[in-house]
């Protein structure tokens, strides 16, 4: 047993922090295991242009704010 950190919509948070020079890529559930290293080109795109890209835009952190839902818990095979 244990905790498994994710957000509301079930997808991950990556992006800029409001704390200078920090990048975040996190609470990917229990896909986590399987997407960190598709998602680490994208963060290190982001570590080397200083913003999200594309592709992980819509992933901020400040969504969470906004309570904008991304839901891709169809996407998943198991349910959270």
């Amino acid at each position: 047993g244990g905790i498994v950190v994710m957000t509301v919509s079930r997808s991950p948070i990556i992006g800029i922090t409001p704390v200078e020079g920090m990048f975040i890529n996190c609470d990917w559930g229990t896909g986590g295991f399987k997407a960190i290293p598709g998602s680490s080109c994208s963060t290190a795109e982001m570590l080397a242009d200083g913003a999200p890209r594309d592709l992980v835009a819509p992933f901020t952190i400040d969504r969470c704010k906004e309570f904008r839902i991304i839901d891709e818990s169809v996407a998943a095979a198991v349910a959270h």
